[in-house]
């Protein structure tokens, strides 16, 4: 993997820790069923009037899109509005790094160096310190909602690494068409099972300038740009040297939760933060050191 190529992702994934925020200040004024549906169909419309469909077939195009808008953002956004913290929901969805790491080693027989698994051990060590010497409460059902979406992103990536997509624009456009209905239903179905009735007015309400500004946010920067880049750059390199750097997404979705939400930014957290950072040098440095050792 390219040096170039490593900067993007790593720019790309401190933009999504950031996103963590920004849906955090947004579902505050909006459902946030309705947000993500907003989210998604800004991500499609109007660009699909001025790009052609992309070169894979609709089903699997609908499939990554339901599993991506509804599976993944949908899950999250439910999970924060529970009361997750935007950092813990942040870290706990980057589990999807090590489900996509035993799937590529698995099934696409990716192999791993020496020196990326050393990053690798560190980086999962990080991770596991923030995330059980948290000190924040959070729900059984939350952390169930957030772990569930990671193994949707993990599918995701997957999706990408098996069909390689030629117009990565053109698939993620495409595919977010599919996001909206599927979300609002599943929101309709969630309320009709807790309460027996479904309150329209609360899911359909617009939302007012600071949802709005969330909203085009995560559909043209996170979605459009962030998911072109890492997409891209998962056909090009394959899923174990791309999925490990979204392991510092928890690194800058603590931290900036800590800036904005002024969330507790523990010890625990410093340390395994650190961890993390350390972990990825290793990872962004590994093929240099495969050269040389050439």
């Amino acid at each position: 993997m390219s040096c170039g190529a490593k900067i993007l992702v790593v720019i790309v994934v401190l933009v999504w820790g950031f996103n963590f925020a920004v849906i955090r200040w947004g579902i505050e004024s909006i459902d946030p069923a309705m947000m993500t549906s907003l989210r998604f169909l800004f991500t499609s419309i109007p660009m699909i009037f001025f790009i052609k469909k992309p070169k894979v077939k609709m089903l699997v195009v609908a499939t990554y899109g339901v599993l991506f808008g509804a599976g993944v953002w949908g899950l999250i956004n439910v999970s924060i509005a529970l009361g997750t913290p935007s950092g813990i929901a942040s870290l706990l969805l980057q589990s999807s790094a090590f489900f996509t790491i035993l799937v590529a080693a698995v099934f696409f027989k990716e192999k791993i160096a020496f020196t990326k698994k050393i990053g690798l051990g560190l980086a999962f060590i990080g991770f596991s310190v923030i995330l059980f010497f948290r000190e924040e409460s959070v729900t059984i059902i939350g952390v169930v909602l957030v772990l569930l979406s990671a193994m949707f992103w993990t599918i995701c990536n997957v999706i990408i690494k098996k069909y390689k997509p030629d117009d990565i624009v053109s698939f993620i456009t495409w595919s977010s068409l599919f996001v909206p209905v599927p979300v609002l239903l599943f929101s309709f179905g969630q309320e009709f099972y807790a309460t027996g009735t479904i309150n329209f007015s609360n899911v359909m309400s617009m939302p007012n300038s600071e949802a709005w500004v969330s909203i085009l946010f995560q559909a043209y920067i996170t979605t459009l740009l962030g998911y072109g880049i890492w997409a891209w750059a998962i056909t090009r390199y394959g899923l174990s040297d791309v999925a490990p750097f979204s392991l510092l997404i928890p690194v800058a979705g603590i931290f900036f939760g800590w800036l904005i939400y002024d969330e507790m930014l523990s010890m625990a957290s410093v340390f395994g933060s650190v961890l993390i950072l350390l972990g990825l040098a290793f990872l962004f440095f590994s093929d240099l050191y495969s050269y040389n050792r050439e």
